[in-house]
């Protein structure tokens, strides 16, 4: 339909404005999206059969799978035990961002960064009243540990998942692991002390109290936190979701291993749904695990699919990225260069799931191949550390932001969390760009 780029821009201004605007219109982000893909149909930029097929059935069914093994994880009580035992070895302020940067970070790479934003404000909570600690100064040192921590796997977050699945990367767990795992670290570590550096002065007086307040204490105090949110204990379900957790690991590495030896193929959704399948069959907890599976993203996730492929297919995005430079596959420290400045720019301004949903249609009509797996692996890395300059980079910000308040705890604002996520942010990117970059030149990808 000519003018059809008009309309799909239209709508996904109105998308956007609902967004920002969710709490005055009390929309929530996946009604917003859901709206924007009724409109893409009803306006005719798309086919009702061509948005159908336009949802990628591989996301979502990773998504239901994570989550469902997620949510077991949360009722067991299994994910309240190791909050617990992180907190238990808190002896100082170092320690304590040590456990909101990095220990945190680690765990978001494997359960997903959204999953472990909702597990921390509890804990925030109760360490905030215990020791008197501004909860601001906690919640933004878990906000930059997740986004960190969430960049090195393809399961750490959901633009990972999508570059994981849709640019044909041979080995994405091992891809990642190999390119972003130790650029991670690093950034975990400078980090806890740009943070520490950063608050010296207002938690100096509180390191008497951290070192005066004993484990024991601490891990009754998270116990007791997460049961009042309605946590469970049942050790039958925590062992069953624990070994399958750890069998849905082992599977994505041996499904690489029997990939790369040309032995057999499993998708990662296929091994999360199975995972999936096997708590479902086994657990007696079934009927409560899946009622505690947040839909609202899934149907987040299938409305963005249609969202996207009707802005691609309509010339929207071709529109939009003339005014950008395009990324050069020969040139390595171009394309990293302009990869890493459009992806946080641009997820400033429709979040990094949906900016990478639409930047994948443009790297791959660039000819970015799964052969490219550096540029892609900075992709994943500046979509994600977007997340780390502004609280609209990233939706994990915004749950972090909204499951605060809901508790009445104090938040961060806009303008405190830029002027030290300028400094995360730059300071996590300059590693990532360097350390892909050099990977590029050494392993002259692609041969």
């Amino acid at each position: 339909m000519q003018g059809s780029e008009y309309a799909a821009l239209a709508v996904f201004a109105l998308v956007y404005a609902l967004i920002i605007g969710r709490r005055r219109l009390h929309v929530p982000i996946w009604t917003a999206m859901l709206i924007g893909a009724g409109l893409m149909v009803g306006l005719q930029v798309v086919t009702i059969d061509y948005a159908i097929k336009s949802v990628n059935l591989d996301v979502i069914g990773f998504l239901f799978g994570m989550f469902s093994i997620v949510s077991a994880l949360d009722r067991s009580g299994v994910l309240g035990r190791v909050a617990s035992a992180m907190l238990s070895r808190t002896g100082n302020i170092d320690s304590l961002f040590i456990i909101f940067v990095v220990g945190m970070g680690f765990l978001a790479a494997f359960l997903v960064n959204d999953t472990i934003a909702l597990l921390g404000i509890p804990i925030v909570a109760y360490v905030s009243r215990k020791l008197g600690v501004r909860p601001a100064v906690l919640l933004m040192s878990l906000a930059f540990g997740i986004t960190v921590g969430s960049v090195m796997t393809p399961i750490g977050n959901p633009q990972n998942l999508l570059i994981a699945i849709q640019s044909g990367i041979p080995l994405p767990f091992t891809s990642f692991l190999a390119f972003l795992g130790i650029p991670t670290a690093i950034n975990l570590f400078s980090t806890c002390f740009i943070l520490k550096t950063y608050f010296r002065k207002e938690l100096m007086p509180l390191q008497a109290k951290v070192q005066d307040n004993g484990s024991d204490e601490a891990t009754e105090g998270v116990i007791i936190d997460k049961s009042s949110n309605g946590s469970q204990t049942s050790p039958q379900l925590a062992r069953l979701s624990t070994i399958i957790l750890l069998a849905i690991l082992a599977g994505f590495f041996i499904s690489e291993l029997l990939r790369f030896l040309h032995v057999a193929s499993f998708s990662l959704s296929t091994i999360a749904m199975l995972g999936a399948a096997a708590l479902y069959g086994l657990s007696r907890d079934r009927i409560e695990i899946m009622k505690r599976v947040d839909y609202s993203i899934l149907i987040f996730f299938a409305a963005m699919f249609v969202v996207t492929s009707a802005m691609w297919s309509s010339g929207a995005i071709s529109l939009i990225m003339s005014h950008l430079p395009s990324p050069n596959k020969e040139d390595p420290l171009q394309s990293n260069g302009v990869i890493a400045l459009v992806s946080v720019g641009l997820s400033q301004i429709m979040s990094n799931v949906p900016f990478v949903a639409l930047y994948n249609f443009v790297m791959t009509s660039n000819g970015f191949t799964g052969a490219y797996v550096g540029q892609w692996m900075m992709l994943a890395a500046a979509s994600t550390i977007a997340g780390n300059l502004t609280i609209l980079g990233a939706a994990s910000n915004i749950i972090i932001i909204e499951a605060a308040e809901s508790r009445g705890i104090k938040a961060f604002s806009f303008f405190e969390f830029t002027k030290i996520g300028v400094i995360v942010a730059l300071a996590n990117l300059a590693v990532y760009y360097l350390y892909t970059s050099l990977l590029i030149v050494i392993l002259h990808i692609p041969k």
